[in-house]
Formats: C-alpha cells, sequence, structure tokens
C-alpha cells in the first residue's frame, strides 16, 4: 500500500513537473509571437525608383605665369575647380526600413546611372572634351529624421559604398567611390513616399583627376 502511494505521488509530480515546462514553452512561443509580430509592424520591404540629374567637379588647369611665385616653391600649373554639364539619369532598387519614435532607418540597394559631360564653347561653337558614362551598385544607409509630430516630412542623412559595374572611355575609374548624401523626404501616405537628395562622391572617379561624381537623385519609394 506504502508503494502504491509513493509510486502515485511520484507520477503526479512527474505530471506537473512536464505541465509546468509545457506552460513555459507556450508562454514563451507566445511572447516571441508577440516581439516577431512587434518587429514585423515597424520593418518593412519596398522598391524606390526615380530620375537623377547629376555632375562632377572637373579641374580647370590655369598657368602660373608669375616667376617669383614659381621660385618659391609654387606649382607652374594648378587646378581651378569647374563643373561638369548637368545631365539626366535614373537610378531604381530596393529597400529595407525600420522605423522608431523618431524617424526611420532605411538601408537601401541601388543601380544608378551617371553621366560626365563637358563642353568648351568659343564664341558660337563648341568642343565636347568629356563625354562618359558610369553604372554604379550603390549600398546605403540612411537614418530619417521625422520633422513633425504628423510624421509626414523627414531629413535624411547616410552614406554608403558604390561599387562600379561598367564605364566608357580609355581610362579606367577607381572600382569603389564613397558616396555622402542628404535631403528632404515627404510621405503621400503610409506606404509611398518621395525624396530627393544631394550626393557627393567623396572618392575621385579617376585616381589624381580631381574628377567628383555629384548626384541629385528624386525617387519615389513604394512600400510592400
Amino acid at each position: 500500500m506504502l508503494h502504491l502511494e509513493i509510486r502515485s505521488i511520484n507520477t503526479f509530480a512527474l505530471l506537473n513537473n512536464k505541465f509546468m515546462h509545457l506552460k513555459k514553452l507556450v508562454i514563451g512561443l507566445l511572447m516571441l509571437s508577440g516581439v516577431v509580430t512587434f518587429a514585423q509592424q515597424k520593418i518593412a520591404y519596398g522598391i524606390k525608383g526615380g530620375l537623377l540629374i547629376n555632375t562632377a567637379t572637373l579641374p580647370d588647369i590655369s598657368v602660373n605665369t608669375s616667376v617669383y611665385s614659381v621660385l618659391q616653391g609654387d606649382d607652374v600649373a594648378k587646378g581651378v575647380a569647374q563643373y561638369a554639364e548637368a545631365t539626366i539619369n535614373y537610378q531604381f532598387g530596393g529597400f529595407v526600413s525600420y522605423t522608431d519614435g523618431f524617424g526611420f532607418s532605411m538601408l537601401e540597394s541601388n543601380y544608378t546611372r551617371s553621366k560626365i559631360y563637358k563642353e568648351i564653347r568659343y564664341s558660337k561653337l563648341s568642343t565636347t572634351i568629356l563625354d562618359l558614362n558610369f553604372s554604379y551598385l550603390d549600398i546605403a544607409l540612411s537614418y530619417n529624421i521625422f520633422l513633425n509630430q504628423h510624421k509626414k516630412t523627414f531629413f535624411i542623412l547616410g552614406g554608403g559604398p558604390s561599387f562600379l559595374i561598367s564605364h566608357t572611355g580609355k581610362e579606367t575609374p577607381k572600382q569603389t567611390d564613397i558616396r555622402v548624401f542628404s535631403g528632404l523626404g515627404y510621405h503621400i501616405n503610409e506606404n509611398i513616399f518621395i525624396s530627393a537628395r544631394a550626393e557627393l562622391g567623396v572618392n575621385e572617379v579617376y585616381k589624381g583627376s580631381y574628377i567628383h561624381h555629384i548626384l541629385f537623385p528624386i525617387s519615389v519609394s513604394v512600400k510592400f
């Protein structure tokens, strides 16, 4: 009789222990489901695309005609910054974003076409001295700060690497550029927003050339 009672107590304790483990597992799964649901509400994926106005900084070589200046160690020739003609290209890609209380961070991957074009004009005549096309894969990370309580308008600040895909011209450009950018955006509704930003290529397009990309993408982004 005593053995039966002890066996019954052990069986009850074992079942109770299993029930407690099952209870903890169910609670854990419910909490994990809540966290995943909460995260999914803040994480969004989407596509973007739009026009790209681009130009570039160019060296304007001027000759130092001062003999005294040259004797003091100054260069015989020096570069004075000028700009390439503004041209229109395009950009498209995809993104993933995470929204918090102050704004949203966004990681994007874009295919970008750009052009460097320059003419020299003499009276009524003109000569094309640069006509170069480029394509890049851009990886950009930005933080976008909401500027009003309705969370419609936001300020953009970010940057990232750009990897050369193709180019024209005999000279070989650098394979990687670093872009920094800032701009403004506006949410048309919960799933669509527009943005306009200014991007500067930190690296020279060609080594020792003083040429840097300047880009002004205007894009529409759609969340899924």
